[in-house]
């Protein structure tokens, strides 16, 4: 029993710690951001439909999924697409925490779209992980160009993000976590098939970089989130996942050489920090209520 207590949540520090690794793979293999898409969610879909195969659980998949799924699918290939853009031009620490702003800004759509009712300390939560991003921005970089087309994009990963955790709420609970989590990963691959191919083919040298992109961020952060979400409560997970923003501030320090004024940690301290505190200090979920894993 004690082990449990330990192993399942050990699993989503790691499956965060993994998913975490796709923006230092993008930095240091110059790989374009649609090749990396479809491999890291061609992989995950392959590592899916394996362990279906192998457990005997592939009646799962045979079954048409329902359309929230596919839609779901593409958002969260449009949201890696557009964080992948951003990292290019953007610092990683300013990406994924726009990237984490996403469950505040789906929490107060939700307040109104699906009447989610706001407690004060949720409301405040959100208010300050907002003033968290304020503080977090450099106003000595250059505002024009491709920084402003990177806030663009990591805009465009916010909005993605968000959308994705809303649909999410509207997945049937007759849809077995595998079976949507299988075709969230293959209607993924397929949307950044297209424009994969209009990219030159990989050099020999980074083919390690897509088989990496594939299986770190990609099959074994999946597989590691499948099994810690069917034994943590919702809200234990979306507070472990916390971690994955941290081990990209600690790679953009110490891969990148991006450091940080006192302002900007205290804007990424107050992130993380509401965050979790709204994570942990949410009641437990509803059947219909579903945690996903970070993307």
């Amino acid at each position: 029993m004690w082990l449990s207590r330990i192993y399942y949540p050990a699993l989503a520090i790691s499956s965060a710690a993994l998913m975490a690794s796709i923006g230092p793979i993008a930095r240091l293999s110059q790989v374009d951001a649609a090749s990396l898409t479809f491999y890291r969610l061609a992989f995950g879909a392959v590592a899916i439909g394996l362990f279906l195969l192998f457990s005997r659980q592939l009646q799962l998949v045979r079954s048409s999924p329902h359309w929230t799924v596919v839609l779901n699918g593409v958002l969260l290939a449009s949201f890696i697409l557009c964080f992948l853009q951003a990292i290019q031009t953007l610092s990683l620490t300013v990406a994924i925490m726009l990237v984490y702003l996403a469950p505040a800004f789906a929490a107060l759509i939700a307040h109104f779209w699906f009447k989610e009712r706001l407690t004060p300390f949720s409301l405040a939560m959100i208010l300050l992980a907002f003033f968290g991003f304020v503080l977090l921005q450099d106003l000595s970089a250059d505002q024009s160009g491709l920084y402003s087309a990177g806030l663009w994009y990591a805009l465009g990963s916010l909005l993605t993000y968000c959308a994705f955790l809303l649909v999410n709420k509207k997945v049937p609970v007759s849809e077995h976590r595998l079976n949507s989590t299988f075709y969230q990963l293959l209607v993924g691959a397929c949307c950044a098939l297209p424009f994969m191919l209009q990219q030159d083919a990989p050099s020999a040298a980074q083919w390690p970089w897509l088989i990496a992109a594939g299986l770190f961020p990609g099959a074994l952060a999946l597989w590691c989130a499948v099994q810690a979400l069917s034994h943590l409560p919702a809200r234990v997970y979306g507070t472990l996942a916390y971690t994955e923003p941290v081990v990209v501030v600690l790679c953009a320090w110490w891969f990148f050489a991006e450091p940080l004024s006192l302002r900007q940690s205290m804007g990424v301290s107050l992130i993380i920090l509401a965050g979790i505190a709204q994570t942990a200090g949410t009641k437990p979920a509803q059947p219909n209520d579903r945690a996903v894993p970070q993307a």
